[in-house]
């Protein structure tokens, strides 16, 4: 079923190897039994897909963005309720059937790990493209997310990233205490905003003056340069055993150890920037073993999430909902990666639209 006229061609931003991608005229999706076609309204670019294309972490040709926003403009059989609305995607859902699913582990559910929203070659999200086809696992998993139509996509773009933040809150402690985000990049001041509004004393630290600035709007108590004594820094933020716990939305080896020696007696520390497979980290064992400090990871999003996510976009005085501050046309796409790959003075989260 179609409600608008769906052209056969559509612009796409195509990674085909190196760091740039190419603007091309692909096929539009057809869309088969249980699928949706949604037209992209806006993409986020997301620091995996970036890892992606810098590491060359998958077979060219590709079209990468999963942080997609649109509206459903075509419905297979089965899938007709979906025609019309406004949705966001997720690329990923689990299975629910699972003993990891059944474990709550839904990022590691082989389900999950297959990706089910393209714009055509290997499915790898589509969101940089005009048209994008959702698979009906996808589409009968929970993946097809309905949006207010008031929501401005700049804000609704965060829906999956947001998701994946909260996920990684609830990985804390159950008694909020005093928690330290490493990195106060879109991902860590999403983290901040989340931490402060359930009830966590947050200290941030991030190297960047502008973003500092940010971190203390979003909810942080104090916010640490990362170059100077930060292990004492840390203590003395929370006397007298040091913070509860540690998220390190950045991999920087060097900070997350001293965030670590600062770490309380038996404190939780949580990876969350290293969504890259064989890459090494190096740390003071004894920490672990003596001190017994915990080191956890946190990696995608949950399905359960969605509704209380939603609600946080919908709420104007939640901080987390303003941090998309350049949208690029899809054709300036590599500038938009450049942007997102070295932030200037008050950038934070980088997105594309094929409507500008």
């Amino acid at each position: 079923m179609n409600k608008e006229k769906i052209p056969q061609q559509m612009c796409a931003a195509v990674w085909r190897g190196g760091s740039e991608l190419s603007i091309e005229e692909v096929p539009v999706p057809e869309v088969r039994a249980g699928e949706v076609l949604v037209r992209v309204e806006a993409c986020g670019i997301c620091p995996t897909d970036i890892k992606k294309i810098d590491f060359a972490l998958c077979q060219p040709p590709t079209i990468f963005g999963h942080e997609t926003v649109g509206r459903v403009v075509a419905a297979g059989a089965g899938a007709g309720e979906h025609l019309g609305r406004r949705v966001a995607l997720y690329h990923h859902v689990p299975c629910r059937r699972c003993r990891l699913c059944d474990l709550g582990l839904y990022s590691q559910c082989e389900v999950y790990k297959k990706t089910g929203t393209t714009a055509g070659f290997n499915p790898a999200g589509g969101g940089w493209a005009e048209y994008v086809r959702v698979a009906p696992w996808i589409v009968t998993g929970g993946g097809v997310v309905p949006l207010p139509e008031p929501l401005p996509a700049a804000i609704a773009i965060l829906m999956e990233p947001l998701n994946t933040c909260l996920k990684c809150i609830l990985t804390l402690p159950g008694e909020s205490g005093t928690l330290v985000i490493l990195g106060q990049g879109p991902v860590g001041l999403m983290l901040t905003a989340l931490a402060r509004k359930k009830g966590w004393r947050v200290f941030a630290v991030e190297p960047q003056p502008a973003r500092r600035a940010t971190a203390l709007q979003c909810g942080a108590e104090a916010v640490f340069s990362p170059e100077e004594d930060l292990a004492g820094k840390l203590q003395q933020a929370a006397p007298p055993l040091g913070p509860d716990a540690v998220i390190a939305a950045t991999d920087n080896e060097k900070t997350i150890n001293a965030a670590l020696r600062a770490l309380r007696p038996g404190g939780r520390l949580i990876l969350f920037a290293h969504t890259r497979q064989a890459q090494e980290f190096c740390f003071d064992a004894g920490q672990v073993g003596v001190a017994e400090k915990q080191i956890l990871g946190s990696y995608s999003s949950s399905i359960e999430l969605n509704d209380e996510v939603r609600a946080l976009l919908a709420d104007e005085n939640f901080p987390g909902r303003y941090l998309v501050t350049h949208t690029f046309p899809l054709e300036e796409i590599n500038l938009a990666l450049d942007l997102a790959r070295t932030p200037r003075a008050g950038s934070l989260k980088v997105a594309v639209s094929p409507d500008n």
